[in-house]
């Protein structure tokens, strides 16, 4: 029984690579993991957006969180899809490993962790301002 307790308590992560680093997500956030057939460029988008891509009847930005937290990327063939959703909305997340889940203990100190609704809003004040520089000019 003990050990039934203590497997409620964990908490789940999905773990993926970006270059050399792992990092992780609730595993609450995660709605699918795909292969990447083909990402089709968007005109304008940010930097951090290297495409978009028909799943499931909707269109989904990939993302490329190596530019977003300066990590050196080893090559974009072979990557991974994360689909996460926040608040109702989906976004994809290049992944150099094929993603995983762990559980942890509830005291165990996650490093290299993304909150998801603090990433969308990064991602969408960055997507701002990167539309208020492109207006500018």
């Amino acid at each position: 029984m003990s050990e039934e307790i203590r497997k409620e308590n964990e908490k789940s992560y999905c773990v993926f690579g970006i270059g050399e680093r792992e990092f992780l997500l609730p595993k609450e956030s995660v709605v699918q993991i795909l292969d990447i057939t083909r990402i089709f460029p968007i005109p304008g988008a940010p930097e951090y957006i290297v495409g978009a891509l028909p799943v499931r009847g909707k269109i989904i930005p990939a993302v490329d969180l190596a530019k977003v937290y300066n990590v050196e990327r080893l090559s974009y063939s072979d990557n991974k899809l994360l689909v996460i959703e926040v608040k109702g909305e989906r976004i994809g997340i290049l992944s150099d490993i094929t993603p995983f889940f762990v559980s942890f203990e509830p005291d165990f100190v996650v490093e290299d962790f993304i909150d998801p609704e603090k990433l969308f809003e990064k991602l969408k004040i960055d997507s701002q301002k990167s539309n208020e520089k492109g207006n500018a000019k």
